[in-house]
């Protein structure tokens, strides 16, 4: 990353654009002391108003009603308390009005008759509110509408009665406001100035940050810059560096007509020395890993931990012969033996290659040729296998089918079908599975069977699991807001659980979606978990520990050990349908059923029993204590569209099918 912003460095860009927002608080602050201190001043000068008001006009008044005439002796007090006030400036006009608005005495003219003004203010003072507002001086337009009078204080007040607090009228006065409003103006200009200084202030001390903060993070770009691109434990080039490397190897070839290879690297027993030695081992004997295969390479080579015990090369301008030196290089850097925490230690390696031009020029396609020579190499216990269409198991048409795959995820030819969920204790469908079928536009409806194990063998697996996952996620939020109370289950293969994106990715598609990671089931199979358990229980762990449920799929088949399956945070087992289906006629099937729903329940574990396929298995089930159950018998798998209506009739309807 450059530190460059418009030609500017960061810190000058952070200089110019912390100013503006600082300023504009300024100003804020600025414009908000100003109104305090103005409404200050209006408010002091609304007191001399109500000070002249209740101690000047009030008391001179005898209590009767300002509809009556004055007398003189009222007339002669008011006139001699408010010469004084009009002389010395203290007050600029002041008339008393009876509760109509009749003017009825004028302290500028105290002798003139009374007279009738419209002034709407009189009529809210005389129902006992104070009316003001700041104006001029005979601006009001029964004053002439001047409009350069003196800055004043139009108030009306309510006048009692002193004998019996009635309102008997109105006193209408003008004070100036100038002068008030000038004695706030020193304190304004020292307060602004504190303002300033402070705000300077504070603009240099977060400059100052910014500063020590944007060296911190030059120095740390590089850093970030370098982990982004590089694994952490081993400092090799990680999965997003080798793509990039080998697109340009490609590339560089194919202009030179040269060959490149990419290789897939596998190491067989790296899962016994972490299984005997620990994962710190297990990590420093990778750290030894990575250091050979960088001194055995050529310059120019690439090796790149892809995840795991999984390792990828980039082997540019090389041909097959040389290719064969260099991997054999590799094989016996990786065999040889290396003392991790006081022992000897050793892996075997599996080594898969495929060439471009010769396979493919694109990368994704060699790496899953690399892949399918690399499981070869580990079936057939071949240290190095290149890649040729005709591997075991392999055919053209099946690799026809990856690239299928891969345009009908895209082009969402595939879809869902779920089945229901029975919690035998209430009675209630409490959650559905979704099962994938690929709606060929040659072939018709693909059961996973036939494609499933290629995209596992070639990494679409991940695609596709994020696929299925994300459109069943979908349809839950539809279904719950139709009312339907349900959670989901999806399936998770061996491969996934090699990908340390899943976990992310699954909490991503949970949010998108507004579901509860609670409503989630992740099912995963025994041969998932025994493949790389301590990988496999990492991945569970985060899911379990972030609220998502864990089931084990086909529980029962041997694979698992009981000191396993202490270790994994699941939340339900599965037994496997093999079992549930024969144990009306297998004494040992019906053993290993109530075996395992015992041996879930002391583990605090649900079990759900699949291949329910008739009453009688069902009824079997309940005397067990089995917790759920899913199969044929309850029913098929269906159509989202079809579930809602099903579930609705389910209770009306007979529970199961008939054999």
């Amino acid at each position: 990353m450059r530190w460059r912003l418009s030609g500017l460095p960061l810190f000058g860009t952070y200089a110019v654009a912390s100013a503006i927002p600082i300023a504009l608080l300024g100003v804020g602050v600025a414009h908000q002391y100003k109104t305090q201190m103005h409404q200050r001043a209006l408010d002091q000068v609304t007191e001399e108003a109500r000070a002249i008001s209740t101690a000047g006009i009030e008391p001179t008044l005898d209590g009767d009603d300002l509809s009556k005439p004055l007398n003189a002796g009222e007339r002669s007090r008011l006139a001699h308390r408010t010469a004084p006030l009009l002389a010395n400036g203290t007050v600029l006009r002041l008339r008393l009005r009876d509760t109509t608005g009749t003017v009825v005495f004028d302290a500028e003219h105290p002798t003139a008759a009374p007279h009738k003004d419209d002034d709407d203010e009189v009529t809210e003072a005389a129902s006992g509110e104070v009316v003001r507002r700041l104006t001029r001086l005979n601006a009001d337009e029964v004053d002439g509408s001047e409009r350069g009078g003196p800055r004043s204080l139009e108030a009306y007040f309510p006048l009692h009665s002193l004998q019996n607090g009635k309102v008997i009228g109105v006193l209408e006065i003008y004070l100036p406001f100038a002068p008030v409003e000038h004695s706030f103006a020193a304190s304004d200009r020292a307060m602004l100035e504190l303002l300033v200084l402070c705000l300077v202030g504070l603009w240099l001390a977060l400059a100052a940050i910014s500063w020590s903060v944007t060296r911190r993070l030059r120095r740390s770009a590089d850093v970030n810059e370098y982990l982004a691109l590089h694994d952490a434990l081993t400092g090799l080039p990680n999965r997003a560096l080798f793509g990039d490397r080998a697109t340009h190897a490609i590339a560089a070839a194919r202009r030179a007509q040269e060959t490149v290879g990419i290789a897939s690297i596998d190491l067989d027993r790296f899962k016994e020395v972490n299984d005997a030695l620990g994962h710190d081992n297990g990590d420093a004997y990778l750290q030894q890993i990575a250091a050979r295969l960088t001194g055995v390479l050529r310059a120019g080579d690439t090796v790149a931990r892809l995840g795991g015990d999984e390792f990828g090369l980039v082997l540019p301008a090389i041909d097959p012969a040389s290719a064969q030196a260099v991997l054999e290089r590799v094989a016996d850097a990786i065999t040889a033996d290396a003392e991790i925490g006081g022992v000897p230690v050793s892996s075997d390696a599996s080594i898969g290659i495929a060439f471009s031009p010769l396979h493919s020029s694109q990368i994704g396609e060699l790496m899953q040729f690399a892949d399918l020579a690399m499981y070869t190499a580990k079936r057939t216990r071949s240290a190095i296998v290149g890649y040729t269409p005709d591997l075991v198991h392999y055919s053209p048409e099946r690799l026809g089918l990856v690239s299928e795959l891969r345009r009908a995820i895209r082009r969402d030819e595939l879809l869902l079908h779920y089945q229901p969920k029975l919690d035998l204790r209430s009675g209630r469908i409490v959650s559905v599975e979704a099962l994938l079928r690929w709606q060929h536009p040659a072939r018709g409806l693909v059961m996973p069977g036939e494609f499933i194990d290629v995209a596992e063998s070639t990494g679409v697996i991940d695609s596709l699991t994020e696929w299925v996952i994300d459109h069943a996620l979908e349809q839950l939020a539809r279904w719950h807001a139709a009312g339907l109370d349900l959670r989901l289950a999806a399936n998770v293969s061996a491969r996934n659980l090699r990908n340390d994106r899943l976990t992310e990715s699954v909490f991503a598609l949970l949010e998108r979606h507004g579901i509860e990671p609670s409503d989630l089931e992740v099912e995963i199979t025994e041969t998932a978990l025994v493949s790389d358990p301590p990988r496999a229980i990492g991945v569970i762990q985060n899911l379990h520990d972030r609220g998502v449920r864990v089931s084990l799929d086909d529980f029962g088949q041997g694979y698992t050990s009981l000191a396993q399956l202490g270790r994994v945070p699941l939340t339900e087992l599965k037994i496997d349908r093999g079992f549930v289906a024969q144990m009306l006629t297998s004494d040992d099937d019906r053993t290993i059923v109530s075996t395992v729903i015992e041996l879930g329940h002391n583990l605090g574990l649900e079990v759900v029993a699949e291949g329910v396929e008739n009453g009688e298995i069902m009824e079997a089930l309940v005397e067990m204590g089995c917790d759920t159950a899913q199969g044929w018998g309850i029913t098929a798998a269906m159509h989202p569209d079809e579930i809602p209506g099903w579930i609705e009739r389910f209770p009306h309807e007979p529970r199961l099918r008939t054999r």
